[in-house]
């Protein structure tokens, strides 16, 4: 598909407007290091989804760390991960060709045809979610563009040159067809199955990129099949509706997914710069100015641009078409489940039989010994979706009849009331049963410790607190201790934002989901039993990945707007049984609320809670309503 006149001079408009802030990132990139070529911001927080803790990612980010310091006291992952991303290592783990292999399942090329139904052009698209289709408007600006055109599953070669055998689907605009000319996007239903192809999932975190960072692309360039970008490109700036990177694209490229190196979205490709002389005359790779009609390939392109998925998301959910089904179920589709590969590389499950010779009449006779091990039922996270389409219904009529014109005190009284008439399901405390699997996951399918940003898989931690708990068994055994002395010898990985030892482990406080978060055992134990504090000098003191304690208070590194609406609930739902917080507390949790309001993770684990036990968290349903909420008469003085 060529790339239309009008999108590639928009494209070198916006290109040569940044050239003088592109060139100092550059400087500063080559000059000292991908870690100083974004604001100390973003780089923190593309570092802490990397897994770095994020007292080091900011130090490091500050410049009051070395990349050395911080690389050596850091798990094998996230280690990898912090040396990858600055340049200093450019090794992967043989996983990565894993999930490369997943993403480009999702790719397909789309064939364009005329009225007449002949081939007229040729792009790229990937599934979205399992029944939805993103590319660009100039590839499908119409429905009926897309009524005509076809997407073209697994068109690429084999290993021995020959094309694996494709699969056409049609696209199906009369269920859903969305485009936008000025994003140069279009979402367009898909007809048929979809299931062995997965779907790349549009994730809207502010952190999935930073400048200078290694892209990789999905492509089928000029129509040809399937081919990879590796890793040979390079983020160097960042607009607010578009990236700039460094990628060999053609035209056909047209609708490619842009992934970071966890393989996520960050990106849709629409369009390159073309290298210019000073007349502003378009360049030919030979050097000579481009004649009309001179084929896009034939063009000397400079660098490319994409569609930011963030953006994309945020004029989507602006959209009217917003609260249609297919598209609540695209917004909050989590990460589908692939098959896993076995030994061998066969799917798991299959069997690998080697050399095998048949009879005279086609038949084979075959000794076999199986060895069997059955895997445990996929986690029902994987069957609903991230974001529960109905919950913002479900939220209204939860609070319907309280009344908008309550004073501070008589609002106290009547969330107070409503958490607890409302709280019909008390859990018992086992995180791995609800808070691991699904209640406490963000939307990349990942946990985070609440102090320090630390990521983990599910499985992780659900391992770890099994083997904590036959170990604290042990321990029982062996030494006359209290329940509360094993826990805190032998700690869980879940923080109890009130300590337990506050209302004496009594349920339901101690099972009460609204207040349990995924945090590893050091993290809990540096924090103890002692309240939060907000210390001044904090952002100046060095500090450990978890946060600052001093003597009687505690201060997170990360979590703070979380921990405190959770801390806020509990006041709520539990009057009198947090009695060691005072007036002074409060001012820093409605602070801490304030300053970081909840995002989709919390959105998530209130539903999420919700359809478990009962009640609600109102701060994440209505965070106005902090300040206008007396929980001083939760304190219980």
């Amino acid at each position: 598909m060529t790339i239309p006149p009008e999108v590639l001079r928009a494209t070198q408009a916006r290109f040569d407007t940044r050239q003088a802030q592109r060139h100092a990132r550059l400087q500063r990139l080559e000059l000292q290091g991908t870690h100083a070529a974004d604001t100390p911001e973003r780089v923190a927080a593309r570092l802490t989804r990397l897994g770095v803790p994020l007292p080091d990612a900011q130090a490091l980010a500050s410049g009051q760390a070395a990349p050395e310091q911080v690389a050596a006291h850091l798990p094998p992952g996230p280690r990898q991960s912090l040396e990858r991303l600055l340049g200093r290592n450019d090794l992967v783990g043989v996983a990565y060709l894993d999930l490369a292999r997943q993403a480009a399942d999702a790719v397909a090329r789309l064939v364009l045809r005329d009225a007449r139904g002949r081939p007229a052009g040729y792009g790229t698209g990937w599934l979205c979610s399992p029944q939805v289709l993103v590319t660009n408007h100039h590839v499908l600006a119409t429905p009926g563009d897309a009524r005509a055109a076809q997407a073209e599953f697994s068109y690429e070669l084999r290993a021995d040159g020959t094309l694996r055998e494709r699969v056409t689907l049609a696209l199906d605009p009369d269920s859903l067809f969305i485009t936008s000319e000025a994003l140069d996007y279009t979402l367009v239903a898909v007809r048929g199955d979809t299931r062995p192809y997965g779907y790349l999932p549009l994730l809207d975190a502010p952190d999935k990129h930073m400048v200078g960072e290694a892209l990789s692309i999905i492509q089928h360039p000029g129509g040809e099949p399937k081919q990879l970008a590796l890793r040979e490109n390079r983020l160097v700036d960042r607009l607010p509706d578009f990236l700039h990177y460094e990628t060999d694209t053609a035209p056909g490229s047209s609708g490619s997914p842009v992934f970071n190196d966890a393989w996520e979205v960050v990106a849709l490709h629409h369009s390159g710069v073309p290298r210019t002389d000073a007349q502003g005359r378009v360049l030919r790779r030979d050097g000579r100015p481009a004649a009309p009609g001179d084929p896009d390939t034939e063009l000397d392109w400079v660098a490319n641009e994409g569609v930011r998925i963030s953006r994309l998301i945020a004029d989507l959910r602006a959209r009217p078409e917003a609260g249609s089904g297919l598209v609540t179920a695209l917004l909050s589709a989590p990460r589908p489940a692939r098959e896993r590969l076995g030994d061998g590389g066969l799917p798991a499950g299959a069997l690998n039989l080697g050399t095998v010779t048949p009879g005279a009449d086609g038949t084979v006779s075959l000794p076999v010994t199986l060895s069997l091990r059955v895997a445990p039922p996929a986690p029902a996270a994987e069957e609903r979706p991230y974001l529960d389409p109905a919950d913002g219904a479900q939220a209204a009529a939860y609070y319907a009849g309280l009344g908008e014109t309550l004073d501070p005190a008589g609002r106290f009284a009547a969330l107070s009331a409503l958490l607890s008439r409302t709280h019909t399901r008390p859990l018992t405390y086992d995180p791995a049963r609800h808070l691991y699997p699904w209640v406490d996951l963000w939307p990349d399918g990942q946990l985070r410790s609440l102090y320090s940003g630390r990521v983990h898989s599910p499985a992780e931690l659900i391992a770890a607190d099994r083997t904590a708990a036959e170990r604290r068994a042990r321990l029982a055994a062996q030494e006359n201790l209290s329940a509360e002395a094993l826990e805190m010898a032998l700690p869980y990985n879940c923080e109890h934002v009130v300590p337990q030892s506050w209302y004496a482990r009594r349920e339901p406080m101690r099972g009460d989901l609204h207040h349990l978060f995924a945090c590893e055992p050091a993290c809990n134990s540096f924090r103890g039993n002692t309240p939060y504090a907000d210390f001044p000098d904090h952002d100046e003191v060095v500090r450990g990945d978890c946060g600052r304690r001093e003597v009687g208070e505690f201060e997170p590194a990360a979590g703070k707007g979380a921990a405190a609406r959770a801390t806020l609930y509990f006041l709520l739902r539990y009057p009198g049984a947090a009695r060691i917080y005072a007036p002074r507390h409060l001012d820093t949790l409605l602070a801490w609320h304030a300053a970081q309001p909840p995002g989709d993770w919390e959105r998530h684990r209130n539903a999420a809670i919700f359809a478990l036990q009962g009640n609600r968290n109102p701060l994440i349903d209505h965070p106005a309503w902090g300040a206008g909420t007396d929980f001083a008469a939760g304190l219980g003085q």
